[in-house]
């Protein structure tokens, strides 16, 4: 599990260092460098899968999951140095949790380069990471929304098994479903389901139904040999299925997420953008419950996300004892004008047994309060 992120001159950053919790928020004002915490991360995946991490070929900036463009891009705009450093502590659990140290440094001292040199040092293997498990998973803010048909795969080389934008789903789904696939943890079965009740598809059909606030079910049919049809059928429908294209985006962007946290094993690593995309209020709050229901069983989930309602919900979780003091951290990025230059700094902010916060900066989910105040005044 990682505990520790630092990254020297890698886009916004200059220099700072995130302590990583079993569940991790990130959030803050727009274009400040959210987004580079994560892709830090899936920059090193990229390259792990095209086996660049492991034979020393140079570190390229383009790949599956993420796009840096090039090296100008990549540093920090005020670097002297050109040398940009990704620092993962990591906690192996099968070494009675020691923590291990992986370094890349990387020279961007050409501006326009796409393939970086690099140079390396670890105590550990890198095997050993989560990030570099095939169980890994990615869901992008820009997921694939409803769709007449699915494919069976795209275009993508290394995929995490349900896609970065969801697209694999209903094929892992119609698989889950003819393999009687379990969940992946018995603690996250569905609360509303009998004893025993452990097999994926059921599952998904439940938590779909909570979420959702809607009792239905979520069907992957196979059309022929490479593509899928996603429908879902809802109590009082007179049987009748209805395809993906016919409910909107909501449910279509938040099953990825369902089916990640439901097949996700202990130790596992998700990490998900935005998953209050197209969801009511209610919806989000559930959403973020499972999510902190996945974190109690063991998964590691970073989220970045504007939501209100999945902060709440996650303080929520936290006063109900689902999550405990070291089992969330929540980041925020802002940015300091006041020297006349536009420096990316990062707060971070606990969450108390009561389910308050330790400190509420400016522009910390505090338009809500602010609006409030107007309209009362």
């Amino acid at each position: 599990m990682i505990k520790k992120l630092t990254l020297k001159n890698f886009k916004a950053f200059e220099e700072e260092a995130f302590n990583i919790a079993p569940l991790t928020l990130i959030t803050g004002i727009n274009g400040m460098g959210k987004s580079s915490i994560i892709q830090s991360l899936l920059l090193l995946k990229d390259n792990y899968n095209i086996k660049n991490l492991t034979t020393g070929n140079p570190i390229s900036l383009t790949g599956d999951l993420v796009d840096l463009e090039t090296a100008e891009s990549l540093c920090y705009f005020k670097a002297n140095d050109r040398k940009v450093s990704i620092d993962i502590v990591d906690e192996n659990s099968s070494e009675g949790n020691k923590l291990n140290d992986y370094c890349w440094e990387l020279d961007a001292s050409i501006a326009n380069a796409i393939e970086l040199p690099f140079s390396f040092s670890s105590t550990g293997d890198l095997e050993d990471l989560s990030l570099f498990r095939p169980s890994f998973i990615f869901l992008s803010a820009e997921r694939l929304g409803p769709r007449g048909e699915y494919e069976k795969k795209y275009k993508r080389n290394f995929n995490t098994r349900l896609g970065v934008q969801g697209e694999l789903t209903p094929a892992y789904l119609n698989n889950a479903a003819n393999a009687n696939q379990k969940i992946g943890l018995p603690g996250m079965k569905n609360s509303k389901l009998p004893q025993g009740a452990d097999q994926l598809t059921e599952n998904v059909n439940a938590w779909m139904s909570q979420i959702m606030a809607l009792p239905m079910k979520t069907i992957s049919n196979s059309i022929s040999d490479s593509k899928f049809k996603l429908e879902y059928k809802f109590e009082g429908s007179m049987g009748k299925n209805f395809s993906a294209l016919q409910v909107g985006f909501g449910m279509t962007f938040v099953l990825p997420i369902v089916v990640a946290l439901l097949q996700a094993q202990k130790g596992d690593l998700i990490i998900v953008e935005n998953p209050e995309a197209h969801l009511h209020p209610a919806a989000q709050v559930e959403i973020g419950m499972m999510i902190a229901q996945a974190v109690e069983n063991g998964v590691q989930v970073i989220v970045e996300s504007h939501s209100d309602h999945i902060l709440n919900s996650l303080r929520l979780a936290r006063k109900k004892g689902i999550l405990g003091e070291k089992d969330i951290n929540l980041i925020f990025v802002q940015h300091d004008i006041s020297s006349g230059t536009n420096i990316t700094f990062t707060d971070e902010i606990q969450i108390k047994d009561n389910g308050k916060l330790t400190k509420r900066p400016e522009y910390f989910f505090d338009t809500w309060d602010d609006i409030l105040i107007k309209l009362i005044d």
